[in-house]
């Protein structure tokens, strides 16, 4: 690139190399054979270059981890009460270290999960702690409280930081599913649930309790093991109705 912009800059100034009134002069730089950049290598490089991410974006090799983790988004903090510790997955950015007046250290900067961004704090009791975890450009699981300023969106007080790539999702290893049995919708929800349990595949033993209202009620264990996060528990509920799992062991 700084070849190409210096023979840009001598074209438009007129001048040519030693022999350019022979033949204008070619340059050839052989690149090195190197392997493909990997996708946190080359979306490091766009942000890097360009200022922004073009061919995806740092947090999508976390999406199976944020659904979990996660309570709240940056975009949905209206009711959080005051002091309430909650958790949010995203994206530490223009991290800024000061110091106070009384000389102790403290970091602001921003933090963005794809739903917006807010400034947060690392305040000086816990500066000391989290600084080896401000890192520019790092996903990572952030528990902190809000804080309310009149006229001005909420900022966050952090008070733990855990790179995602750490971060661990507490899957109960044992759940229990209620099934209503209803003559005209027993095959869908079977269908339905098969495919289900298909489709999040995981370590989380299953249990059915096949009920029909007043008359009977069989438990019995099914061979597949699922993913038990909280996708797995929606859909559940989509398919059987209101609070039809029930998690029996962690």
């Amino acid at each position: 690139m700084e070849t190409g912009l210096r023979a840009l800059r001598d074209r438009e100034m007129g001048q040519a190399g030693l022999f350019g009134f022979v033949e204008e002069q070619k340059e050839d730089f052989p690149l090195a054979p190197l392997p493909p950049w990997t996708a946190q290598q080359k979306l490091a490089g766009e942000k890097e270059m360009l200022g922004i991410y073009v061919s995806g974006h740092p947090l999508e090799q976390f999406a199976d981890k944020i659904g979990d983790l996660a309570t709240h988004t940056t975009d949905k903090l209206e009711d959080v009460q005051k002091g309430l510790v909650i958790a949010l997955c995203g994206l530490l950015t223009g991290i800024q270290r000061k110091a106070n007046r009384e000389g102790k250290h403290w970091a602001q900067m921003k933090f963005e999960d794809g739903r917006g961004t807010l400034d947060a704090m690392v305040f000086s009791t816990r500066y000391d702690e989290l600084l080896p975890y401000l890192k520019e450009d790092s996903c990572v699981l952030l528990k902190a409280t809000v804080m309310r300023e009149e006229d001005s969106p909420p900022k966050l007080n952090v008070q733990d930081i855990t790179p995602l790539e750490d971060a661990r999702v507490d899957l109960p290893s044992l759940i229990s599913i209620r099934v209503l049995l209803k003559e005209d919708t027993t095959v869908e929800k079977a269908a339905e649930l098969n495919e289900l349990f298909r489709r999040k595949q995981g370590d989380t033993d299953v249990r059915l309790r096949l009920e029909k209202p007043r008359d009977f009620s069989v438990i019995m264990d099914v061979s597949s093991k699922v993913r038990a996060d909280r996708e797995f528990r929606a859909a559940v509920e989509k398919i059987c109705g209101p609070e039809s799992m029930e998690v029996l062991a962690r």
